[in-house]
């Protein structure tokens, strides 16, 4: 189960912080990424994840990860359900340059979670904070 908690913070831009409570797998990721289209949608620019409270992250949880990223930056979306394309999608952002202007960005990732971001490769396309004021601040 996870639960998903919506707040707009106000640092140099409007930046929206959803929060994560639970486990992030196939039987949820698609409903994260249907509600980061709608903020994006609705002219959310800066989206800050917060992931302090999420205890587990599967294969389904990196790609819905890396399309929240994709939606942020305005490109297309990997198909989620065509399984390995959807991880070959993210290996091409591998080693990529993030570039100044970083719309979504991840705050305190748990132990367990962080492994699997490191593991995956993730903390190198994306930015990670521990501490929200300097996220919110971080972006421009």
């Amino acid at each position: 189960m996870l639960n998903i908690t919506e707040t707009k913070v106000e640092g140099t831009v409007p930046v929206t912080v959803l929060r994560l409570d639970g486990e992030l797998d196939a039987s949820n990721y698609e409903a994260l990424i249907v509600q980061t289209q709608a903020l994006y949608a609705d002219g959310t620019r800066n989206l800050l994840l917060d992931l302090d409270k999420l205890s587990f992250v599967s294969s389904s949880g990196l790609v819905a990860l890396h399309n929240m990223a994709l939606i942020m930056r305005g490109e297309t979306l990997a198909d989620a359900q065509e399984g390995w394309r959807a991880f070959h999608a993210i290996s091409q952002d591998l080693g990529k340059a993030s570039g100044p202007e970083v719309h979504f960005k991840l705050l305190k990732p748990q132990p367990l979670v962080k492994k699997v971001l490191d593991t995956a490769g993730f903390t190198t396309i994306m930015t990670v904070f521990e501490d929200e004021e300097t996220a919110v601040a971080s972006f421009n």
